[in-house]
C-alpha cells in the first residue's frame, strides 16, 4: 500500500540531489543559490507535492512571518500610496511572508510590540511620532525616500532621483519657450518635497530663468486652489509654465486656468509632478512625472527582505532610481 505521509524537505532535497539546507534556501528564496539549482528544487517540491510548514519554520526562528508597512497618514488614498503597496505585497511574492499596515492612529509608545520582523516606510513625515517610534524599534527599517533631518535613521533607503527629474522637467520648460516658471508645493515636510523644490531653486540660479514658489499649507479645497491659481497669475502676470508637485491637483489647476481665460499649452504650460489615471484623459492630457510608485514599494519590500535573510546590505545603504516623464499635449514641442 503506497505510503500517505506527507513529503518532507528531506524528500525533496534527495530527489534533487542537494543538501537539505539548499533546498530550504531554494524554496524560501534566502541565501546564495544558483538558478538552475533553485528550478531544480522548486520542480522536485512540485513533483513531491511538497508545501512548507511557514509557521513552524517562524516559530523555530522566532519570527513573525511578517513586513510592516507604514504610510503617511492622511495619505493613504492617493494613487502613489496604493500603487507603492502593492509593490510592497507584491516583494513577498513566494516568500511566505505577509504585510501588516500600521495604522496612522496606532499608539507611538506601542511600536515595538508590532508582530512584525521590520517595516517598509514611505514618504516619512518630519515630526510624526508613530515613524520615529518605528524607526527606533531596532529592527530592520527601510524607507522609500531619505527621512527629514532629526529622525532616526533607518537601516536603508530606496529613493527617486527627484534632483534629475525636476532639471529634466525645466530643461524641457524652458525649451518649449518657457520664461517665467511656478513651482507649486506642497507642505515641505517630507524629503522628496525638499529635494525637488531645492532642485529647482539651484536650476534657477545657474540658468537665470525666473522661477517662483508657491507653498500650499495642505490640500487646497477647490474654491482655495482657484484663489492660489488666480493670486499666482495677479502677482506674476509673465508666469508661462507652472510644475505641479502635489498628487491630483493638475486636473483642477487645468481647468482654472481656462477659467481664467488661458490656453493650455499656448499661453501656458502645466506639468504634474506626479502622474495619474485621469491626467491622459482630459483635454489636453497633462505632462506628468512617473514616480514608480509600485517599483519604488517592490524594491523596498525586496531590501526589506534582504536583509531579513541577512544578506550583505551595508547599513544606511541608499538605492536610487530614475523617474520616468510622460510627455503628452499640456506641454509645447521644444522650440515652440
Amino acid at each position: 500500500m503506497p505510503s500517505t505521509r506527507p513529503a518532507t524537505l528531506q524528500d525533496v532535497a534527495d530527489l534533487s540531489g542537494v543538501s537539505r539546507g539548499t533546498a530550504s534556501r531554494a524554496l524560501t528564496g534566502g541565501g546564495r543559490v544558483s538558478a538552475e539549482t533553485r528550478s531544480r528544487v522548486m520542480e522536485a517540491a512540485s513533483r513531491l507535492h511538497y508545501s512548507t510548514n511557514s509557521g513552524a519554520r517562524n516559530l523555530r526562528r522566532a519570527r513573525a512571518g511578517s513586513i510592516g508597512l507604514w504610510l503617511p497618514g492622511g495619505m493613504n488614498f492617493m494613487e502613489y500610496y496604493m500603487n507603492f503597496a502593492v509593490g510592497v505585497v507584491e516583494s513577498t511574492k513566494d516568500r511566505e511572508l505577509t504585510v501588516t499596515l500600521v495604522p496612522a492612529d496606532f499608539p507611538a509608545a506601542k511600536a515595538g510590540s508590532l508582530h512584525v520582523d521590520g517595516f517598509v516606510m514611505a514618504d516619512v513625515i518630519e515630526g510624526d511620532e508613530l515613524a520615529r517610534a518605528i524607526l527606533e524599534t531596532g529592527r530592520p527599517v527601510v524607507v522609500s525616500e531619505p527621512v527629514p533631518p532629526g529622525m532616526p535613521e533607518p537601516t536603508a533607503v530606496v529613493a527617486g532621483d527627484h534632483r534629475t527629474a525636476m532639471y529634466q522637467l525645466l530643461d524641457l520648460l524652458r525649451a518649449g519657450g518657457a520664461t517665467s516658471i511656478a513651482v507649486i508645493n506642497p507642505p515641505a515636510n517630507q524629503m522628496w518635497v525638499r529635494v525637488a523644490a531645492s532642485a529647482a531653486a539651484t536650476w534657477a540660479t545657474e540658468n537665470d530663468v525666473a522661477v517662483t514658489f508657491v507653498d500650499l499649507a495642505g490640500l487646497p479645497s477647490a474654491d482655495e486652489l482657484h484663489r492660489t491659481v488666480q493670486g499666482l497669475h495677479t502677482r506674476h502676470p509673465d508666469i508661462d509654465a507652472i510644475i505641479c508637485l502635489p498628487e491630483g491637483l493638475g486636473v483642477g489647476i487645468l481647468s482654472i486656468l481656462r477659467e481664467l481665460g488661458h490656453s493650455v499649452p499656448d499661453d501656458i504650460q502645466l506639468v504634474s509632478y506626479t502622474d495619474s489615471p485621469a491626467l491622459p484623459i482630459v483635454q489636453p492630457p497633462i505632462s506628468a512625472l512617473d514616480l514608480r510608485a509600485g517599483d519604488a514599494g517592490r524594491l523596498a519590500g525586496e531590501l526589506l527582505i534582504s536583509l531579513l535573510h541577512g544578506n550583505d546590505v551595508a547599513e544606511h545603504t541608499v538605492e536610487s532610481f530614475d523617474l520616468i516623464y510622460r510627455e503628452r499635449s499640456s506641454t509645447r514641442p521644444l522650440g515652440k
